[in-house]
């Protein structure tokens, strides 16, 4: 199975893409490790249970605790566009990505220092500072990721459903392996105690990545691309859309099902609440997560390699609609954890989808610009969606949030059938 662009490419420049395929097997493999590897310390981070876990012993403010993710998705998202900037034109990717890897770790370091000091400063300095070095991790994670985008795309020439399926799937049962150790650590040592460990292990754990990429193996891209200045690049964005009207659809689809997180940081606290749950609990929600991504991963991928990925946006549309459903109606703990199922299942789509539809529908010398663009233009609505669900608790309940959480999916459902593309896979043989 292979995508639209390399087909493109394979005609325009046969001997780079017949150079890649002799290092497909070597970066499959370099790419998945490295990628689950880091999904542990991820894991440990987690912007949906161990981190507002965190913030919660700090305040007792839902909007504040609503800032952890809408710290790390404006990190994540926003600074995209610039690092697809500084990636555009370089014919080779690995040094860019070696580079910003190794600040990422510097971004970790810094966040278990700050939980080190706990105690020593007080809670709205802790908080202050917590969150300084949260946004440091989280806009360095972004930087990498239309680098990293531009490498898969040139280097998975084929299959690339598989792979993202594998990839996820791997760091899914590693990712489990870091939410059974964080359920241990959280019942087993008092707070802050059980946090500390849990991001120092986060910074041990991760420091392995930046080996592997160095590892990887590329080949100059053939076409030196013309110099632009930042400026030139941003405005160059409108005339880019204007050719890729699937491009707009899928963008406006993919920011309305991106509002159905808004819940996603206060479920599991929620649900340890009305059922006087231990902090393990937080853990299990997290085991659960990932391993459902890790499952759940290699379906979406082995039904977008062969009926298209429009079908994986709209299942899990109808899933964020289950996650209010039953958030509203939980009776019991076990409630609470097929919601866990519901957001596995979305994160694994938006870790499999989003990338290969931005590579069936941007044109192979630009893949870095337009994942740039996608994810700077769902940054605001990513952002915002947990720090409306934090001022939805405060303001009037839990219920409430969880009845517009329904709301989105259903809107997010009906654009998915509407509007968004559907691309169709081709299977070839290089």
């Amino acid at each position: 199975m292979i995508g639209q662009d390399v087909r493109k490419l394979r005609n325009q420049h046969p001997e780079f893409v017949a150079n890649m395929e002799k290092h497909y097997k070597w970066n499959f493999i370099a790419l998945a490790f490295d990628s689950a590897i880091y999904a542990f310390s991820v894991t440990a981070l987690s912007q949906d249970t161990i981190v507002p876990y965190f913030v919660d012993q700090l305040t007792d403010m839902s909007w504040i605790v609503g800032l952890v993710p809408a710290i790390y998705y404006l990190g994540y998202y926003l600074p995209q566009l610039i690092g697809a900037y500084l990636v555009r034109g370089k014919r080779t990717k690995k040094k860019f990505i070696l580079t910003v890897a190794i600040a990422e770790r510097i971004g970790i370091l810094l966040v278990a220092l700050v939980a080190q000091t706990y105690g020593l400063l007080s809670n709205s300095v802790t908080l202050i500072l917590f969150f300084l070095a949260y946004m440091v991790f989280s806009v360095t994670n972004g930087m990498i990721s239309p680098g990293y985008s531009d490498f898969i795309s040139k280097s998975i020439v084929r299959n690339r459903g598989f792979f993202f399926g594998f990839m996820n799937g791997l760091g899914g049962l590693i990712g489990f392996g870091a939410s059974l150790l964080s359920r241990y650590l959280l019942d087993a040592y008092a707070f802050p105690v059980n946090i500390r460990t849990l991001f120092w292990i986060a910074l041990g754990t991760s420091v392995i990545s930046p080996f592997i990429i160095a590892t990887f193996r590329e080949e100059p891209y053939p076409v030196q691309a013309k110099e632009e200045s930042l400026g030139m690049f941003i405005k160059a964005i409108p005339a880019h859309m204007r050719k890729q009207p699937d491009f707009i659809h899928f963008m406006i689809s993919r920011a309305v099902l991106g509002l159905g997180i808004l819940g996603n940081s206060f479920y599991a606290l929620y649900g340890r609440e009305l059922f006087s749950q231990s902090a393990g609990s937080l853990g299990i929600f997290t085991m659960i997560i990932l391993f459902t991504q890790s499952i759940v991963g290699f379906l979406w991928g082995w039904l977008g390699d062969r009926f298209g990925y429009k079908k994986i946006y709209v299942i899990v549309s109808v899933l964020v609609v289950a996650q209010g459903v039953f958030a509203i109606w939980a009776a019991a703990p076990w409630m609470f954890y097929i919601i866990a199922f519901c957001i596995g299942s979305v994160y694994a789509a938006f870790r499999i989808g989003d990338s290969n539809m931005i590579f069936e529908i941007a044109p192979s010398e630009e893949t870095s610009r337009f994942v740039g663009i996608t994810n700077t233009f769902v940054a605001p609505v990513m952002t915002l969606a947990p720090l409306l669900g934090g001022a939805l608790v405060d303001v009037f309940s839990y219920q409430v949030m969880f009845t517009i959480v329904i709301v989105v999916g259903l809107v997010s459902t009906l654009l998915a059938v509407t509007l968004m593309p559907q691309l169709r896979r081709q299977s070839q043989n290089l």
